[in-house]
């Protein structure tokens, strides 16, 4: 059983956009997200001059690598300062829509 890894990616973020503008944002940028390798779910956070995103991804390799260099280079150039990223494991996610409990550990 793979313990799934969750990364959170943190950036400097334009705090004047209009919720039309974010909407317009989104619909080009997130189709992306549905297809590459290994990431499950990504959620797009937006806040007070920082902006980012929780990633949940099946394995750490494969975060790692997404977060390559050029990433990091187009990231950078974006936002005008280098992203932070943290990786973590998740051994378990609570499901409060589906009311369950997912254990990635061994018994």
């Amino acid at each position: 059983m793979q313990v799934p890894v969750v990364v959170i990616v943190t950036h400097r973020a334009n705090t004047a956009l209009a919720p039309e503008e974010m909407r317009a944002l989104l619909e080009r940028a997130g189709p992306a997200y549905t297809a590459i390798p290994g990431l499950r779910r990504k959620y797009f956070l937006h806040g007070d001059g920082v902006a980012g995103g929780v990633y949940e991804w099946d394995t750490r390799a494969q975060a790692e690598a997404f977060y390559d260099e050029a990433w990091f280079a187009a990231m950078t150039e974006r936002a005008g300062a280098r992203p932070d990223v943290v990786y973590f494991s998740s051994p378990a996610i609570a499901d409060g829509v589906a009311h369950r409990l997912e254990l990635y550990l061994p018994r």
